[in-house]
């Protein structure tokens, strides 16, 4: 049942630092852990892959999915623009075979690129009349994870732990409008998996402690966003090669951002959406599928009907040789 799930999970939380979605400006993006069930380790090796996310697919000014609240950024029609993005990680994760408290022990780290577009600021849509008036090519903040410690607790059920940060060293042009974030996160992570009797479940949970902007990119010198906590949840059920089943995630802002210019500059933001995955285990390779849409969105870059489509490609690089058996001499 571990097949090829264990082998898919590349990173485990590393591949969460996916990238922000352009205008969201924090260092996790929500969903992106989705189809992994972090709770439980892949053997020994090294595993990576590729996951890429189209996020906030431009649609017509009729349509939902714009950005909202104090992260509308403004039309000359009084509208809020769309923020779409192009984004892609490439995780790198390390199970040595350790054994620590009754635990697999693992680390990762992923660097995450995306492409951002601002579409809509002269009329309002992402459709006809030169939409495009603004685009950017950034790298994300690096996303390390030093500990993961993972607990096989009977009857096909998993619980990991897990400390992850990132620092501020991403794309920032001359102070210019490039959305990474310029402040620390720390972030400790827990995940609960069930893989047996055909499914895998999971929810994947993290809570983020964000230091203070120094003002370089997306908010005002000396504000501090407040902590939110994540949730990746999914229900895939396995037949032979294939996996299907419902997935979503949420977000909710547990503390007021604070310093200067607050409250007229912050707000609480919250998201959730609902979607489907489906994968197929091609042996040496995995590949996921799923789209998600989002039915919550409080100052937010992408609000209530934004689509996102992704995919991820996982496969182990290498591996400790199997043992061989021993054989007499006649």
């Amino acid at each position: 049942m571990l097949g090829g799930i264990a082998a898919l999970a590349i990173g485990g939380a590393a591949t969460s630092a996916l990238a922000e979605e352009s205008g969201t400006f924090q260092n996790r993006l929500n969903g992106a852990t989705i189809g992994l069930p972090l709770g439980a380790l892949p053997p020994a090796g090294l595993y990576t892959g590729l996951e890429t996310a189209y996020l906030g697919l431009p649609s017509d000014v009729t349509s939902s999915g714009h950005s909202v609240g104090n992260q509308c950024v403004g039309t000359t029609t009084g509208a809020c623009a769309q923020l779409p993005a192009i984004a892609q990680a490439v995780p790198l994760l390390w199970v040595p075979g350790w054994n620590f408290l009754g635990a697999t022990y693992g680390a990762s780290v992923v660097q995450a690129f995306y492409t951002y577009l601002t579409c809509g600021v002269g009329n309002g849509n992402c459709t006809g009349g030169s939409p495009l008036t603004g685009t950017g090519f950034v790298y994300t903040n690096t996303f390390i994870n030093p500990i993961t410690l993972s607990w096989n607790v009977g009857g096909g059920w998993f619980v990991s732990a897990s400390f992850n940060f990132t620092p501020p060293d991403g794309t920032r042009a001359g102070g210019g409008f490039t959305p990474n974030p310029d402040y620390w996160t720390f972030e400790p992570a827990l995940a609960i998996s069930y893989l047996g009797s055909g499914w895998v479940l999971s929810g994947n949970f993290f809570y983020d402690i964000n230091t203070v902007s120094q003002g370089v990119c997306c908010a005002a010198a000396g504000i501090t966003s407040g902590n939110a906590i994540y949730g990746d949840l999914m229900a895939l059920w396995k037949f032979g090669k294939w996996e299907i089943g419902p997935v979503g995630y949420f977000e909710i802002q547990t503390t007021a951002d604070t310093g200067p210019g607050c409250p007229a500059l912050c707000g609480f933001y919250q998201t959730a959406a609902l979607g489907g995955l489906i994968g197929y285990d091609f042996g040496p390779v995995d590949l996921q599928v799923w789209v998600t849409d989002q039915f919550v969105g409080q100052n937010t870059p992408a609000g209530v009907g934004s689509i996102d489509v992704w995919t991820r490609i996982g496969f182990k690089l290498w591996g400790p040789e199997a043992p061989k058996p021993l054989v007499a001499k006649n």
